[in-house]
């Protein structure tokens, strides 16, 4: 009985201790590379969150990245696809880096979400994780979408917002206007 009691704890602690893992406000942004959905729009074929952030970055002029997890399947999420454009339109110059991530894995989703880039008239990366690898990395097992999560130069998650609705809205303008230092 002891042996199956300890192998029930353990069982029980395993997703917990693999939570610690997941991408939090004040902890280190997991890094990646995926490939890119619109490649043409943004002249990328793969992109890592180290292009953006840490001490190595390519893109120096970035002040902040806003990540979003989403699914051709997501509701909330093909809302958000296009107001995630305009803050990239609006807050691109001042420092703003809108990357989104797709977990599609068929060919179905993949043409729903390049359908999507296109009618929205995507210009920030819009990556594949078939795999869901990225994404359990961030979300754990279970994915809550939209998810996004804003990452400051240094690496470190700042915000992290689950689902999308008008109040969603107003706190990405906000942080998002004072993480690049305004901009009207």
């Amino acid at each position: 009985m002891r042996i199956l009691t300890a192998a029930v704890v353990v069982f029980v602690a395993a997703p917990a201790l693999a939570d610690d893992e997941l991408a939090a406000i004040d902890k280190p942004a997991p890094m990646f590379r995926l490939p890119v959905y619109n490649s043409k729009a943004t002249g990328l074929t793969a992109v890592g969150l180290d292009r953006y952030i840490g001490p190595d970055a390519a893109d120096k002029s970035s002040k902040v990245v806003l990540l979003s997890f989403m699914a051709s399947f997501c509701a909330p999420c093909k809302k958000e696809m296009p107001y995630l454009q305009s803050l990239h339109e609006k807050y691109g110059p001042k420092g703003l880096r809108v990357v989104m991530v797709s977990i599609d894995g068929d060919d179905k989703g993949y043409a729903i979400i390049n359908e999507l880039i296109e009618k929205n008239k995507v210009t920030f990366p819009v990556l594949k994780d078939r795999f869901q690898l990225v994404a359990r990395r961030w979300l754990g097992t279970q994915s809550p979408l939209p998810s996004v999560f804003m990452v400051n130069p240094d690496g470190v998650v700042k915000m992290v917002h689950r689902g999308y609705n008008q109040e969603a809205s107003e706190l990405f303008e906000k942080e998002v206007s004072a993480a690049v230092g305004g901009g009207k």
